[in-house]
Order: C-alpha cells, then structure tokens, then sequence
C-alpha cells in the first residue's frame, strides 16, 4: 500500500511518498526531527541575545547548561558523547636527539573532558562573523589506548605493544573558534572553521602496559624511565592528539550551530 505524506515545515511544504514495509523507517528518521526543528530551541540550550548586558557570563552559563547533554551526547544532533571521547589515530614518526620515536596510537579514548570548566571567554560578534576566545581548564584527564612501539628513547631501545594509559592533571588551554555567518535557503546560520588550540599541561604519567611481556621487572623499569621524562614523550603526541581534539570539538560547535538559526540562537 502507497502513503502519501505532506508535511509543513516553517512555510515549507514537502510531499513523501512510501510504502507500507518504509512507513516505520521514515517515521523515525524523516518525520520525527522535522518535527523536532519545526518547534522551539530545545529547552538544554540558552539563547543570549547579542545586546546581552554581560554577554561573556550569558554564554558561559549556556555551555555549563548544555554541559550533561554534551556528556551523554545528543543523538538528535548527531552529537556524540564526550565520555568517553572518541579521537583519531595518533601515528608518531619522528628523529632527534639521538632518539628515535615510531609509534601508533591506536582507539583512543579520553575521559573526564567534559569537566572543563571556562575561565575566561572573550565573544565578539559582527554582521558576518563572531570569535570567541577561551581560556579552559580540565582537572584531570584520563586516556586509554593501544599502542605499537619500535623506538630509541634515550638510552633504550623499546618495541612491543598492548594497552596504553595516560593521566593528565591540570590541562590547561587557550581556544580560538571564528565562525562565518553563512546563507543556506534565505536562512542565517554559523559555521565554525577551524578551532586553535594552545595547550599547557601540569602532570603527566604514562603507562605502556606489556612493554616487556614475561619480564615485569624490566617493564616496570622501563615505564619509570619513561615518566622520568613523560613530558618529553607527551611533546611527540602533543600535535596530532591537538588536531584530532580541534575536530571533535568543531564539529561538535557546528552540529548545533548549523540545525539553528543564527537569529534563533543570537536574537
């Protein structure tokens, strides 16, 4: 059996037309977020109007509001969770020193990122764009991977692989995000180029667990070595987890920032 199916969305009409075994499908995927955006902002994100008398603290309370959704994610966003976070590859490759580091860094996952809490934040809106200047602090991080070692790390000479563990404390960073207004169907919206992180850390430890499997002695040695000089070996992953971290993050901006309005989320 065919349905036929027209539906008004902000003065816009759109027909479907489905059968009966598709009807379930489209319901779910189609009808239900049309719906959806057809109605208010959602009550977990807080406008701030531009003329806002202390613009900085409006958006800083919208972000700690939206803070528990971004946690969990938002599926009818498509944004995704933040604990754990998900980042790309991590594939070192570098000489120097003396020493030599090849390794990847493989299904990282980081937790505790979405207990950053804004320090300072500095927004500047214009007919064509807004940037906004963060100053972050995250207390304490937690990453866990896998690694593939065949390295020279000072005097040793390491290859092997398992799981790999980091913990960060006191991660701070500077963040600049500049969106363009840009215009899709006579509609205002913000998109985000690329963030700019500049990051600087407390403490570091770092675990490269069976490093030496069957000689725990000698991996245990090894791993104190390694955290006598961990912010050396930090330094090397530093870059890529930095490029990989700025796209989780503006991307996440910009599944927000592209479903609304501009008007809708500055008025």
């Amino acid at each position: 059996m065919e349905f036929n199916i027209n539906i008004k969305v902000r003065g816009e009409r759109f027909h479907y037309s489905v059968y009966n075994m598709e009807l379930g499908r489209l319901l779910f995927f189609i009808f239900v977020p049309i719906l959806w955006v057809n109605g208010e902002i959602p009550s977990y994100i807080k406008v701030c109007p531009r003329t806002h008398q202390n613009l900085s603290a409006c958006i800083i309370d919208s972000i700690a509001h939206l803070r528990p959704k971004l946690e969990k994610g938002i599926p009818e966003l498509d944004v995704p969770a933040m604990e754990p976070l998900l980042l790309e590859d991590i594939i070192i490759d570098s000489l120097g020193g003396g020493s030599r580091l090849a390794t990847n860094i493989t299904k990282v996952r980081v937790y505790g990122a979405s207990k950053f809490q804004i320090l300072k934040l500095v927004p500047t809106l214009t007919k064509k764009g807004n940037t906004f200047r963060f100053q972050v602090n995250i207390p304490r991080l937690r990453i866990e991977a896998h690694y593939e070692l065949d390295s020279r790390i000072l005097f040793l000479d390491l290859k092997g692989k398992g799981p790999f563990y980091a913990n960060i404390t006191n991660y701070w960073f500077d963040c600049t995000m500049k969106g363009n207004i840009v215009e899709r169907d006579n509609k205002n919206y913000l998109r985000f180029e690329d963030m700019k992180l500049n990051v600087v850390i407390g403490d570091v430890s770092i675990l490269l667990d069976k490093l030496f499997e069957g000689n725990p002695t000698l991996s245990k040695a090894t791993n104190d070595v390694i955290n006598d000089n961990a912010q050396i070996l930090f330094d090397e992953i530093k870059p890529n987890l930095l490029k990989s971290l700025e796209r989780v993050f503006n991307d996440m901006a910009n599944k927000i920032t592209l479903t609304f309005e501009y008007e809708e989320l500055f008025p």
